[in-house]
């Protein structure tokens, strides 16, 4: 397994530069951004992202690739954004995955026309990204088309298991109602990438539906600081010879985080140099 952090703890986007060097600094193996960011910064800044990538020495393995895929005023054009961050990740040393987040929940959730549709366009993007060397993984996600234990069987079971994989995120799989270790036993064949996220079990909301945030973290922790069984969850993934993909910590950073954000990888770091020894590094 290779241990890496996600950039938003450092904001949406945040700057950027400083959580690559933060991330590389604090001994993490590699980064992960939104891949937007890949083609805004390829345009605004000199070098490019390549320049982050070369100057920080740890790759950025996976981008973070978010559409509404369905609708029909939007579709195609949501196909050819996701081919050109696909492109861009593809460009860079070290990249890997595509971790693709289905669009905006109803309240009642997905039809199963929608579920069908949705699995349509997460194949078409599977495949172009296949047919040029980067794996994709499905990232169930709170507020999402894929947020309860049904949503997940129900897209896993509709997408071409040979071009989607599974990338589960621990936290927001664990926020959504589902028990994660049952889900990614389940899945485990299938899994190509892991947001790891710790969270403190609290997701109440307030008269106007307002999610109540009790961490500064969106109800986040650092790893290994909230109530998931993280020693379960590495179980899981040393299991039928070990997972040999990215594991990237992720925490949502926001404006009432209680420390700065390197300080929040620190932390995560540190507990994972204690559960997982040599092998966090």
């Amino acid at each position: 397994m290779k241990i890496g952090h996600t950039g938003i703890t450092w904001g949406i986007p945040g700057d950027v530069e400083e959580a690559y060097r933060d991330t590389a600094e604090l001994g993490y193996q590699g980064f992960e951004t939104f891949a937007f960011i890949i083609l805004e910064l390829n345009e605004s800044r000199p070098g490019g992202y390549r320049g982050l990538v070369d100057s920080f020495g740890i790759p950025t393995a996976a981008a973070y690739c978010y559409k509404e895929w369905i609708n029909p005023e939007t579709a195609a054009a949501d196909q050819e954004s996701a081919r050109r961050e696909a492109d861009g990740l593809r460009a860079l040393p070290g990249g890997e995955t595509l971790v693709l987040q289905g669009g905006p929940r109803p309240a009642v959730g997905y039809t199963p026309d929608q579920f069908r549709r949705l699995a349509d366009a997460l194949n078409q993007i599977g495949e172009y990204c296949h047919q040029n060397g980067l794996a994709v993984g499905l990232h169930p996600h709170t507020g999402t088309a894929i947020e309860t234990r049904e949503d997940i069987d129900t897209i896993m079971g509709l997408v071409d298991a040979s071009l989607i994989g599974f990338a589960p995120d621990t936290g927001q799989i664990a926020k959504g109602g589902s028990d994660i270790l049952e889900v990614m036993r389940t899945y485990r064949d299938r899994i190509v990438h892991v947001h790891l996220k710790d969270w403190n079990g609290s997701y109440e909301r307030d008269g106007d539906g307002k999610e109540i945030d009790r961490s500064g973290y969106v109800n986040y922790e650092p790893i290994g600081n909230g109530t998931l069984p993280m020693p379960e969850i590495f179980a899981i993934l040393a299991e039928n010879g070990g997972f040999d993909g990215w594991i990237n910590v992720e925490l949502d950073g926001t404006a009432r985080a209680p420390r700065p954000a390197r300080e929040a990888a620190r932390m995560s770091r540190q507990y994972l140099e204690s559960l997982l020894g040599s092998d966090a590094a």
